[in-house]
């Protein structure tokens, strides 16, 4: 049925121009016209077009798939382009990473996506390329280790370390000056100044609160006016014995020297 119907529209289509251009007979030329329509209608409801019109949509939409997937492609790779660098540059990078800085930090200077790993403790691992760069970070977040890639962190994390060690030493220094001058100081230098000194009387003892400056912790002096003995503690604020770490012992000076002036 198919191929007959398809030979009729052809034969019917040519007799248009026959009729028209040839005889040029119109009635003929409307004829032909509606028998190329009617064939061509037919043609339509046939199985074997059906079939054809049914497996051109199917390769249209096959042939669209195949476009989307690959547009999809296109763009994952170049999105996946952002986050893969060389190992040169990684380790260029790298080189401006310090000691202490923090996560985010990090993070803006390398400009790529790393593995990222955290315990249950709260220290983070991140990881770029293939163990090209591999960090550490301490609780707060802190640069603090690089098993690979920036050598620099571990000379600089020693250097802090050994700064910081010294501070301390130098702190401890200025903490025990500190508490002897105020373990010396006299009762009536102390009283003359409530300004600077707070002072609570319990019984035979003798609170005295005093803030040293340069960053040091407030200091608690107890005299003992029964035994005309002093100590020096560093304050503690928190719990209900004020008295922190013992830094002095010494007796109670009541009343400074005075100088002898002769005329």
């Amino acid at each position: 049925m198919g191929p007959l119907l398809s030979l009729l529209i052809v034969l019917s289509f040519g007799s248009i121009f026959y009729f028209w251009l040839k005889r040029h007979n119109k009635k003929l030329v409307i004829a032909s016209v509606i028998a190329t329509v009617v064939f061509t209608g037919l043609m339509t409801l046939t199985p074997e077009y059906k079939q054809e019109v049914t497996k051109e949509e199917r390769q249209e939409k096959a042939d669209n798939k195949k476009k989307t997937e690959k547009k999809k492609k296109a763009n994952s790779s170049k999105q996946d382009d952002k986050y893969v660098v060389s190992k040169e540059t990684l380790l260029s990078r790298a080189k401006k990473l310090k000691y202490g800085m923090s996560l985010n930090e990090v993070k803006s200077i390398m400009r790529v996506k790393p593995s990222e790993e955290e315990n249950d403790r709260g220290f983070i691992n991140l990881t770029y390329g293939k163990d090209i760069v591999d960090l550490g970070f301490d609780e707060n977040k802190r640069l603090t280790a690089a098993s690979t890639g920036a050598p620099q962190i571990q000379k600089q994390g020693e250097k802090a370390a050994q700064q910081k060690k010294k501070n301390a030493k130098s702190r401890e220094s200025s903490l025990k000056s500190s508490a002897q001058y105020f373990g010396t100081k006299s009762s009536e230098s102390i009283q003359n100044n409530p300004s600077a000194f707070k002072t609570t009387q319990d019984g035979d003892l003798l609170y005295i609160l005093w803030n040293p400056g340069d960053h040091l912790p407030l200091l608690l002096r107890v005299d003992d006016t029964s035994t005309n003995v002093t100590n020096v503690y560093i304050y503690n604020k928190h719990g209900d014995n004020p008295k922190g770490r013992h830094l002095y012992t010494g007796r109670t000076i009541v009343q400074k020297k005075r100088s002898i002036v002769y005329y």
